[in-house]
């Protein structure tokens, strides 16, 4: 079964995850709509958005005002993971996703009688639990002292020298790194990704002799570096909180969210810890982190 993941960024700057269970679903600011918006930002009905064997669509239904992908109005059209639909001051990022279950109860389940699957399920959790538990557990282990770094230590260079394929270059990297720059309050490692990809562009910038964008794209870069690292020191307090007051919801959230921001980089005695740490309370303790 599939199911519709919906990022919702908000003028305000709060962002707002929702799961629709099905194939479709409508933005707007109708009642019935799953989506709902303000009605002086939407039309009752907006957006609809459906699934298909090739993947998620978005249709618009009302152009007052017009719906937008990545920045362009469009009327029908696929939408490639990472694209952004934007409704007023609204962003939103569609994902689809695979919903497990709907079929686990089918199959060698059916010959069960009541009792057995009564024990399966006391069995199961409690058999996790005891593997977890072999060793003397008094919480989590403490994180490695050493945090990795985000990005390499050394600036990146441009993979050009000669002007006219830097500047070529440039503008690529340039534009990549707006597009992740944007996406970053719903994907971490595009933040992370588009720094590097600002400073690329700079030293590119440079080379074709283009020192006001050079300038430009560094700008942008270091102020973003400055912005992924201040939330990435803020998630690693939320997770030292989190593990000295055993909120396991909130120690789920913020693993993840740590590993998101270590996405790409070389394995480290940090990352392997998070990755560790995940693993034992999704055993331990199921998924309570959603909704939270």
């Amino acid at each position: 079964m599939s199911a519709l993941k919906f990022d919702i960024r908000h003028a305000d700057g709060r962002v707002e995850e929702l799961r629709i269970d099905g194939d479709r679903a409508l933005v707007g600011s109708g009642g019935h709509c799953e989506i709902r918006m303000p009605i002086d930002q939407a039309a009752v009905e907006h957006i609809l958005v459906s699934t298909g064997p090739g993947g998620v669509i978005a249709e618009a239904r009302s152009f007052q005002p017009p719906p937008l992908v990545n920045g362009a109005p469009f009327s029908r059209t696929q939408l490639v993971p990472g694209s952004i639909l934007g409704v007023g001051t609204t962003q939103i990022m569609v994902t689809q996703i695979e919903v497990a279950g709907a079929a686990v109860a089918t199959g060698k389940e059916q010959g069960m009688s009541p009792m057995t699957r009564v024990l399966a399920l006391i069995m199961i959790p409690l058999a996790a639990y005891i593997i977890l538990d072999e060793e003397e557990d008094d919480g989590p282990a403490a994180a490695p002292e050493e945090v990795p770094q985000l990005w390499a230590e050394e600036a990146p260079s441009c993979p050009q020298t000669g002007a006219a394929q830097a500047g070529s270059v440039a503008e690529d990297e340039y534009s990549i790194a707006l597009s992740k720059h944007e996406r970053r309050p719903f994907h971490i490692p595009d933040g992370v990704q588009a720094v590097t990809r600002y400073e690329t562009a700079a030293a590119c910038f440079r080379i074709a002799g283009e020192n006001d964008r050079a300038q430009l794209a560094a700008r942008q870069g270091a102020k973003l570096r400055g912005e992924v690292e201040e939330d990435f020191r803020t998630h690693r307090v939320r997770l030292e909180h989190a593990l000295s007051t055993r909120n396991v919801p909130l120690m789920q959230k913020e693993v993840r969210v740590l590993l998101a921001f270590t996405e790409g980089r070389p394995q480290t005695d940090y990352r392997a810890w998070l990755s560790n740490l995940d693993r034992r309370l999704k055993v331990k303790y199921g998924d309570q982190s959603k909704g939270k």
